[in-house]
C-alpha cells in the first residue's frame, strides 16, 4: 500500500480488496492477460485482486460497469479494443461515453491479427491474394467475429488500402470463423496471433502477413502486411488496456499504472506474453492517453468511410 493525501488526510491505498473487470467471459481474450496481471498485483499491493467477468454486449456491460463505479482505484477495468475505441462509433446508443466516463492508464500488450487462408487456396502470400482479388472481384470471401469488430475492421482496412473488393461473411465470435476458414468454406480471415498460430505451425493454416508493422517474436517467419506493396501504410493490431471511472484521482491512476508496467517487466511475465505472440506494453498515462486517442480516430476514419452501422 502507498499513502495518497485526500482532503487534507494521509489515506493508505488499496484500502480493500482490488476488482478488476474483463468485460468478456472466463478463458479468452484479454482474461488470461488480466489473471497473470492481478495474481501480481495481489502480490505488490498485499490485497486481494479479484478479475470478475461482465460479458455481454460487445464489451460494454463490463466497461459500462466500471464507467459508473466509485473513482476510487478499487475498480479496474482491463478491456480489449472493442469497448473503448470502436463500438462509439458504429453504436447507435451505449450507455457510457468512454472518452468521458474512463480515464486511459496504461497498455497491456499488442497483438497482431495474421491474415490467414486455407492451404488449398491458389495464394501464397499478401501481393498474390491481391492480385488474385483483382480478378475475381466480388468473389473473394472474408471470415470476421462480427460487424464493427477489429477483425472486420482490419478487412476493410485491406480492401481499401489494396483498393480491392472482397465479400464480408459475419459469424457470431472467433471460433466459428476459424473453424469455417479451416474448413476451407472461406477463402480468408484475420485470425489474433496467439489463436491461428497452432494451426499455421500444423499446416492446417496458411499464413499470409501480419497486421502489424513489426515482426513478432513468436512468428519471426511471418511478414508484416506493410511489407506488401499497397500495404504500406498497414498498421492494426488487438490491444488490451487499463482504464479506471474518470473521476479516479491522478495520483492513484498514476500508482495503477507504474505498477502494471513494473508486472509486465517481469521476465516470467514477459516471457509467458511473448510466447504467445504479445508484445507488453510500456507505456506511462500520458503516452497511453494519446494512444488511445489515435486509434479511436483510426477506427474513426475506418468505420465512417465504410458506412459501418450496427444491425
Amino acid at each position: 500500500m502507498f499513502s495518497i493525501i485526500q482532503n487534507g488526510n494521509a489515506q493508505s491505498w488499496p484500502a480493500g480488496p482490488v476488482k478488476v473487470i474483463v468485460p468478456y467471459a472466463a478463458g479468452g481474450g484479454v482474461d488470461p492477460v488480466a489473471r497473470l496481471v492481478s495474481q501480481k498485483l495481489s502480490e505488490i499491493w498485499k490485497q486481494a485482486v479479484v478479475v470478475e467477468n461482465k460479458a455481454g454486449g460487445s464489451g460494454t456491460i463490463g466497461a459500462n460497469f466500471v464507467a459508473k463505479a466509485p473513482a476510487d482505484g478499487l475498480t479496474i477495468l482491463m478491456s480489449a479494443t472493442a469497448e473503448v475505441v470502436i463500438n462509439q462509433h458504429f453504436m447507435q446508443k451505449m450507455s457510457y461515453n468512454p472518452d468521458i466516463d474512463l480515464k486511459p492508464v496504461t497498455l497491456l500488450v499488442k497483438l497482431p491479427f495474421v491474415l490467414v487462408t486455407n492451404p488449398s487456396k491458389p495464394y501464397n502470400n499478401a501481393s498474390e491474394l491481391i492480385a488474385y482479388a483483382k480478378n475475381k472481384s466480388d468473389t473473394v470471401t472474408y471470415a470476421s467475429s462480427g460487424p464493427g469488430t477489429p477483425q472486420h475492421l482490419a478487412a476493410v482496412m485491406l480492401e481499401q488500402q489494396a483498393q480491392i473488393k472482397l465479400v464480408h461473411i459475419p459469424y457470431k465470435g472467433v471460433a466459428p470463423s476459424v473453424s469455417d476458414l479451416l474448413a476451407g468454406h472461406v477463402d480468408i480471415g484475420f485470425a489474433g496471433l496467439p489463436t491461428a498460430l497452432p494451426h499455421i505451425k500444423s499446416g492446417a493454416l496458411k499464413a499470409l502477413g501480419l497486421s502489424s508493422k513489426t515482426i513478432s517474436t513468436a512468428a519471426p517467419n511471418i511478414p508484416p502486411l506493410a511489407k506488401t506493396p499497397q500495404l504500406e501504410n498497414f498498421d492494426l493490431t488487438q490491444w488490451f488496456g487499463v482504464y479506471v471511472p474518470s473521476g479516479t484521482p491522478n495520483l492513484i491512476a498514476q500508482k495503477i499504472q507504474e505498477d502494471i508496467t513494473a508486472v509486465l517487466k517481469m521476465p516470467d511475465v514477459k516471457d509467458t506474453l511473448e510466447k504467445q505472440g504479445a508484445q507488453p506494453g510500456n507505456m506511462n498515462m500520458t503516452e497511453f492517453q494519446a494512444f488511445s486517442r489515435g486509434e479511436s480516430k483510426k477506427f474513426s476514419d475506418i468505420v465512417k468511410s465504410a458506412k459501418i452501422e450496427q444491425n
